[in-house]
């Protein structure tokens, strides 16, 4: 007997019996990890012909079978392509029928890939899941990809705002603010990005952020390197976190790094500075607060831009990286 609140449910492709919340609306084979649609309020029955019925959610949809691992998964009829749920292995589908065969690259290698692989050129990116930690190497040019552990979506698209744009993103490929743009979205997930227009949303790079910019920019900015451009001229209203900063410009902003600060010989920085490395290189110029060290704040540390005449001055850390270039 099913437990209360679940429902027994019967695979299509082994006849493997689990047991399912009675809200859900699809899930996976525990045993051979195929797609299980459920039909909505009772459990899935057998039928002659397979000994598995095929509920009506299963119309527009057809069985593919894994040509490297023999695995069998449902996929739309409309479908060009898949990723094998169980091995991770590419499948290109058949125009109109219900068979697929694998590409494999290294035995239908072109004149071009064979010399782009001989000069080095690299012609796959990794694709990093954005729910786990599972990744997969797919083809540079590829949109999209399907997480091999946790089977989520992976966006490869790259972004480019030239107008006015709210919504969510979140992607592992590039987003491009142009000088028309205005990015105010909540929160834009992304592999690098270069900001040349407004933006007033929160903005998480795994990569480089590249800002060409004249003028205020009060989103917020967390990524592994954040480089200034030479010609921009700054003011960040909210902190900047990074791993690296690089100013080549001008800029007024207070920067949280875990890695280190380095001002150009073309770069002004004005603000307060919490980082575990510093270097000014010759040419270059700082105005204001340096703490060498720790680089954990408290948030009334955050909001408090001002020094207070009567609080005693806090002493850095000596042990950190530190550096000026000679004179």
């Amino acid at each position: 007997m099913a437990a209360k609140g679940r429902i027994e449910v019967q695979c299509p492709h082994c006849g493997n019996i689990q047991l399912e919340p009675e809200l859900a609306k699809s899930t996976y084979c525990r045993k051979c990890n195929g797609y299980v649609p459920l039909e909505k309020g009772h459990r899935t029955e057998p039928k002659s012909e397979h000994g598995f019925q095929k509920p009506e959610s299963l119309r527009g949809r057809q069985e593919v079978s894994c040509p490297q691992c023999g695995n069998v998964q449902l996929e739309a009829e409309s479908a060009k392509s898949t990723y094998c749920r169980k091995c991770g292995g590419y499948i290109r589908l058949e125009k109109g029928g219900r068979s697929a065969e694998s590409l494999e690259p290294a035995r239908s290698q072109s004149v071009l890939r064979k010399l782009a692989g001989f000069l080095g050129v690299q012609r796959t990116v990794i694709a990093r899941c954005f729910e786990c930690t599972g990744k997969r190497e797919v083809p540079k040019s590829a949109a999209s990809s399907i997480c091999p552990q946790c089977g989520a979506y992976i966006d490869l698209q790259d972004y480019k705002i030239v107008g006015s744009f709210s919504r969510s993103v979140r992607t592992r490929g590039r987003l491009l603010v142009t000088a028309k743009g205005d990015l105010c979205s909540s929160r834009v997930i992304c592999e690098s990005a270069e900001i040349q227009g407004l933006m007033r949303g929160s903005l998480i790079c795994s990569g480089d952020v590249k800002i060409k910019l004249q003028g205020k920019l009060t989103g917020s900015i967390e990524a592994k390197r954040v480089l200034i451009d030479r010609r921009a001229e700054i003011e960040f209203v909210r902190p900047i976190r990074a791993d690296l900063v690089e100013v080549d410009g001008s800029i007024s902003a207070r920067i949280i790094s875990n890695g280190r600060v380095v001002i150009r010989k073309t770069g002004r920085l004005t603000g307060a500075v919490f980082a575990r490395g510093f270097m000014v290189e010759k040419g270059g110029e700082f105005f204001g607060e340096l703490s060498i060290g720790s680089v954990e704040m408290t948030q009334g540390e955050l909001l408090d831009t001002g020094s207070h005449p009567h609080d005693s001055p806090r002493k850095p850390d000596p042990g950190a990286d530190f550096s000026l270039a000679s004179a």
